[in-house]
């Protein structure tokens, strides 16, 4: 099961470049010289969207969050989606049955007129994976 997980999440890796056309190896974004306002719904979108996959969506925390607004982004081997997009990075961590919080893993959502496209998250390997890969792509992860 985790090996099919990891597989779905490989396909969904989509990277950015700042200010040029750049392939990656995972996806391609092409982003307009002149830099676009992230809309300020973003972060909330892609935070509601990550909590909804969570077995207790109010149990998560989030940090190191940035975003950025591309002119075009490509998942994997899917079509080139035209934007402009907001790409949202960052890390959460999930509260456990003890009322403490897990590890930080990287999670990567793209969203277009408000409506969240896809999100990524990594298995919390502590291993690079495809969100984390995402938001590098994108400049938003060191």
């Amino acid at each position: 099961m985790r090996a099919l997980l990891v597989a779905l999440a490989m396909v969904g890796v989509a990277g950015v470049a700042g200010a040029q056309d750049n392939a990656s190896p995972n996806g391609e974004v092409r982003s307009n010289a002149a830099a676009r306002p992230v809309p300020p719904t973003a972060r909330k979108a892609a935070e509601a969207a990550i909590r909804a996959g969570l077995t207790d969506p109010n149990g998560a925390a989030f940090r190191a969050e940035g975003a950025v607004v591309a002119a075009s982004v490509k998942r994997a081997f899917g079509p080139l989606v035209e934007g402009p997009i907001a790409v949202v990075c960052g890390q959460f961590a999930s509260r456990n049955p003890s009322g403490g919080y897990g590890g930080y893993v990287w999670f990567y959502a793209a969203i277009k007129d408000g409506q969240v496209l896809w999100t990524d998250i990594d298995d919390g390997s502590g291993a690079p994976d495809a969100a984390y890969d995402s938001c590098k792509g994108a400049g938003l992860a060191g």
